[in-house]
């Protein structure tokens, strides 16, 4: 009898007599008696089955066979003159079907990928949050303290027309200049916490305002989430103000485009350039930002060899 016959006799025999179907180490060791193998191995991708009549012993003549095109199943067998072909051993492989699906590293990947799919879902929301809160902060500074301010410019105003007196003159007029200056200061705080051109234009038309002099831009990129928006504009703007500080002078381009359902920006400038330190170039705290919506930053400068900041994010 051919070994494929001797198999399939085998196993029908066998799960004719069991009301249920006998483990998967039993299959093996009914196969393996079968075609008068001695041992027995059959790898399954990450799990192995084995049946042994006696121990392994210096010298044992084995053969090990590919079942088919997926070279993660693999059976062995001693003696070697006991090993049938490989269509011999389809029945075993049907039988043992629900038992390679129950791969305990596939079950781990499963849980390993929805664990990071929570994280993921977290960092969005708290990025969202966080630009929801810079949204609200804004509005307070615009109909709150700026107008408490203008309302108390025309009470000093009042002040002086009512009750001018010797040397008041300049002291309110010191008074209005301060007022000015701290009316200047919010209306930069609240542009500084979002931008009216990054609300209403978006990323291409915030990095469009940084144009100028010897800063280059180019954006060439779609409206994105305001978390998006928001973290990529501050890089960019903290870079040329970086690179306007410690280059004076160097040529800066800054570049936003959309690669393969990425956001990306980048700047360079032809400054001095700097050895690169734990602190991302002074940018961690950008970092920390860009990473909380799953993007990545990175920092490349020398000495004398200018300097490369991008930021890559999902849209």
């Amino acid at each position: 009898m051919r070994g494929a016959d001797r198999i399939g006799a085998a196993l029908t025999a066998a799960l004719t007599a069991s009301e249920t179907p006998p483990p998967p180490s039993t299959l093996l060791g009914i196969v393996a008696q079968a075609i008068g193998a001695e041992r027995c191995e059959l790898r399954l991708g990450t799990k192995t089955l084995s049946w042994s009549a006696r121990d392994a012993q210096e010298g044992d003549d084995a053969s090990t066979l590919a079942l088919g095109a997926n070279p993660d199943v693999v059976a062995t067998v001693a003696p070697a003159r006991a090993m049938p072909s490989a269509a011999a051993w389809q029945p075993l492989l049907l039988l043992l079907t629900p038992y390679a699906a129950e791969d305990a590293t596939w079950h781990a990947r499963r849980r390993q990928q929805e664990a990071m799919g929570r994280v993921d879902d977290v960092r969005w929301r708290a990025s969202a949050d966080m630009e929801h809160e810079r949204r609200r902060l804004e509005r307070d500074l615009h109909d709150g303290a700026q107008h408490h301010l203008v309302a108390l410019r025309m009470s000093i105003a009042l002040a002086d027309h009512l009750h001018g007196e010797p040397g008041g003159d300049a002291r309110i007029a010191a008074l209005g200049e301060q007022l000015d200056a701290a009316e200047a200061l919010l209306i930069a705080t609240a542009r500084g916490v979002l931008p009216k051109v990054l609300a209403t234009t978006g990323l291409r038309g915030a990095l469009g305002e940084l144009a100028g002099g010897d800063v280059a831009v180019h954006a060439d990129v779609p409206r994105l989430m305001p978390a998006v928006e928001s973290a990529l504009y501050y890089l960019a703007l903290e870079a040329v103000s970086n690179a306007r500080k410690h280059a004076p002078g160097a040529s800066v381009a800054v570049d936003a485009r959309v690669e393969d359902g990425r956001a990306i920006v980048e700047i360079r400038d032809d400054g001095p350039g700097f050895v690169v330190g734990d602190d991302v170039g002074g940018l961690s705290y950008l970092a920390d930002r860009i990473e909380a919506i799953d993007g990545t930053l990175e920092v490349r400068s020398a000495p004398g060899a200018g300097t490369r900041v991008m930021a890559s994010v999902p849209c």
